[in-house]
């Protein structure tokens, strides 16, 4: 029944995805992406990264910004802020029109979808039965809001998303090699995963490393060569700019973005581009220093227990990779769906009597990331205030609370094992 419920909300709500009027439209990031290829088409190829004035979410003026309006786009476009080689596939869709490159689009996530649920099904195979498996599974993924709004956007988090599922699959079997050349094309996609590859170096995956640093190599030289050095010191010099900054808007839900919302007056409708004062960057990085050194702690152990853990060991990464970011966008919580079902997979299977516990505390953490509230309708009914900034920051909370449970229980299985081993 509550497989069924998620299957006619998903459908519900996936009609409303290319609703196209004055207020909304579908593909706000893809326009960024067809409008970047179209450009390279048209020659204009030092437009492609729009420069960065009081707001970090839109292009208001420039080649850019017409481009984008000649295309049939009739919101004010986001910028492109990937590595240009990035445009080789969109470049390939420009002779099509905007409206069929996002239908084209729009059909590609919803296979991604389909395949990261096949791939979970298959990590989920230790739950005690397909039906359980089944409710999870669905109601996870077909109730997410951060799904729904990557989908709504056009974003390529839902790439991302299938490509972590892959690297679990991969280092499972022992295909580090394969799973280092996934992980290379999403840290050349967004760096930030690079938070993956110190894991597996600490680890011990040095096939991984290898493979992973000769993709991201490869990569690089494939664009400069194909695009040139020239465009390349301008990406570097956009991304520098962005790195230095810090955004307090809704839909960034690092640890940075929810300080600046909860101690300053800065507004969460905005995308502006802020430069964080010292006692909150002091806070943020005690917080990431907290974070790593706990897990650092956690991982530690013997050498037996990795395999045991790994599935813990994973999301607990995913799960720091979503908040410890200057800038983790509110669509890149669809990854906390990977992080929950290996950690559901591994808690039932060992500690099924502590369930009336946990279960409570991660449907909360869930529910926090799934159902993330109308910023809008908060703000007309309560204004910018503490609740509505705190409300806003439920995804990041709700992430760390499901960090918490996770490391609590690597803690615990830890301590158990080493008075079975004491015990022996």
């Amino acid at each position: 029944m509550l497989t069924i419920v998620c299957l006619c909300l998903f459908f519900t709500r996936l009609s409303d995805i290319k609703k196209d009027d004055a207020t909304t439209v579908y593909g706000v990031d893809l326009i960024a992406y067809y409008t970047a290829a179209k450009l390279i088409e048209a020659g204009e190829i030092s437009e492609i990264y729009a420069e960065v004035k009081d707001d970090f979410s839109v292009v208001s003026s420039g080649k850019f910004f017409e481009t984008a309006k000649n295309s049939g786009f009739h919101l004010t476009p986001t910028r492109y802020v990937y590595l240009p080689i990035f445009l080789a596939p969109f470049q390939m869709l420009t002779s099509l029109s905007f409206s069929t490159v996002a239908i084209l689009w729009l059909s590609l996530n919803l296979l991604v979808v389909i395949a990261v649920i096949l791939l979970e099904w298959y990590f989920t195979k230790d739950l005690p039965h397909p039906i359980i498996r089944l409710m999870l599974i669905t109601s996870l993924n077909l109730s997410l809001f951060p799904l729904f709004y990557a989908l709504k956007l056009g974003q390529t988090s839902i790439l991302v998303y299938l490509f972590v599922c892959l690297i679990y699959l991969l280092t499972i079997k022992k295909q580090d090699s394969l799973a280092g050349i996934f992980l290379g094309i999403i840290i050349t996609l967004k760096f930030s995963p690079l938070l993956f590859a110190l894991y597996f170096l600490y680890r011990k995956r040095y096939t991984l490393i290898f493979t992973c640093t000769l993709t991201v190599v490869t990569i690089l030289l494939i664009s400069i060569i194909s695009y040139g050095l020239p465009l390349h010191k301008i990406y570097w010099s956009y991304l520098i700019k962005l790195s230095n900054m810090e955004i307090a808007a809704w839909s960034n839900q690092s640890i940075g973005a929810f300080l600046l919302r909860l101690f300053t007056r800065n507004s969460i409708l905005h995308f502006s581009l802020i430069k964080m004062p010292i006692l909150l960057s002091i806070i943020r990085y005690a917080f990431i220093f907290s974070v790593t050194g706990i897990l650092y702690i956690c991982l530690k152990g013997k050498q037996l227990n990795h395999q045991r853990l790994y599935p813990l060991e994973f999301s607990a990464i995913v799960l720091c990779f979503l908040i410890i970011p200057s800038i983790s966008w509110l669509h890149y919580f669809t990854l906390a769906t990977l992080a929950i079902i290996l950690f559901a997979n591994f808690y039932f299977k060992l500690f099924p009597f502590r369930a009336w516990i946990i279960i409570p505390l991660m449907v909360i953490s869930y529910a926090m990331i799934a159902f993330h509230p109308n910023h809008t309708s908060l703000i007309a009914s309560f204004g910018q205030g503490y609740l509505t900034r705190v409300v806003t920051s439920f995804p990041f909370i709700g992430t760390c609370g499901i960090l918490f449970i996770n490391l609590l229980l690597m803690k615990a299985f830890n301590r158990k094992n080493s008075e079975t081993l004491k015990g022996k």
